[in-house]
């Protein structure tokens, strides 16, 4: 496979193999990063826990506390308060919660243009590890947490109580393993994070998979990740069994989070990125190649995937995956057989489910 890269100007990502082709996830306005009001913006999927965390942060800081109410005005009604206050003696800065729906890029984005009054220094999720495991069971949930999780700089864990809850604190560490992480109980706020949004936000779990820059938790038990690498392009019928084995069936253990890129047999010129979240998958096209001839270079029609869950029989689930690659026979058939595979997959912006 390619060496990692460095993708200069796209927020959040480094990549290997064909990752420079992934869209991106929030535009930002070009020109230098002007000083501005200090925001602190915070997120989570339990309301109250999360305006309760919120103003508790602002009242700690002396910062102005701005409802989900006012947020979901969008960005425009953000910039007109924060001008308004900012001319006022004494504000320090802001700390702007946001409601369970709202897109993580779209905020660190609209935060970090260059001309925004308010500079974003801090992206919190606040996770109430007491509804965790619910929120994991329920899949629209547990999309919208992973996507939350993902783009923190700060993880404030609440209601651990007297005893830490090692699970779910070593599967948030192997999701998003750049941000700051504090268990916290009661009253109590996390300790002041500053991170430069405008360079770009952290690394979620899958992309440092995929780098080789992956540092499990040491004392990690059911929680675990790995890299998935194969040169050869998935056949669709084989690959579709495997998922409904692995996402329907809860084979080879509880897989939270995969994402990487894949090629299918029978759509041989389009690179995928694969895109799982529960029992979610979406395969987005992300660039057509040309015509496959003759010795063409293999490699560019391989699979490179991260996977992130909970009891993972990594053993068995690389094992299911190489079955569903293609044999000698078809690979050695070459593209125009594969485009007669029976193709049951959706279409490319539709969702599969196990």
């Amino acid at each position: 496979m390619q060496e990692p890269v460095d993708r200069s100007g796209e927020p959040g990502v480094r990549m290997p193999g064909p990752a420079e082709q992934i869209p991106r996830l929030a535009e930002r306005k070009s020109g230098p990063v002007v000083s501005g009001i200090d925001a602190i913006a915070v997120v989570g999927l339990c309301a109250h826990e999360r305006r309760r965390y919120a103003m508790d942060m602002a009242r700690s800081r002396g910062y102005v506390f701005v409802p989900a109410e006012q947020t979901e005005q969008g960005i425009d009604a953000i910039d007109r308060l924060v001008g308004l206050l900012g001319m006022t003696a004494g504000i320090r800065g802001f700390v702007l919660e946001y409601a369970d729906d709202t897109a993580c890029p779209e905020v660190i984005g609209a935060l970090s243009a260059a001309d925004s009054p308010a500079v974003l220094s801090d992206l919190v999720c606040a996770v109430d590890l007491t509804c965790l495991s619910g929120d994991l069971e329920d899949e629209d949930r547990c999309i919208r947490l992973v996507g939350q999780v993902e783009f923190a700089s700060t993880l404030a864990l609440l209601g651990a109580g007297d005893g830490e809850p090692a699970e779910a604190v070593d599967l948030i560490a192997h999701l998003a393993p750049e941000a700051h992480r504090f268990v916290l109980d009661g009253d109590s706020v996390h300790e002041p994070v500053c991170w430069d949004f405008g360079q770009r936000p952290p690394s979620a779990g899958w992309t440092a998979i995929l780098n080789s820059e992956f540092s499990p938790p040491g004392c990690a038990k059911r929680a675990s990740g790995f890299r998935y690498e194969q040169a050869r392009p998935f056949h669709p019928q084989r690959l579709q069994a495997v998922l409904t084995a692995a996402l329907g069936e809860g084979c080879w253990g509880r897989i939270i989070r995969s994402a990487g890129f894949a090629r299918l047999a029978s759509r041989p010129y389009v690179t995928a990125h694969w895109d799982q979240t529960s029992t979610r998958l979406m395969l987005a096209p992300l660039t057509a190649g040309p015509y496959l001839g003759e010795g063409a270079e293999l490699l560019a029609l391989g699979q490179e995937l991260a996977f992130i869950g909970i009891d993972l029989d990594e053993a068995g689930l690389r094992e299911a995956l190489e079955r569903a690659v293609l044999t000698d026979a078809e690979l050695l058939a070459g593209p125009m057989a594969w485009l007669e595979y029976p193709d049951d997959f959706p279409a490319w912006d539709t969702a599969h489910r196990g």
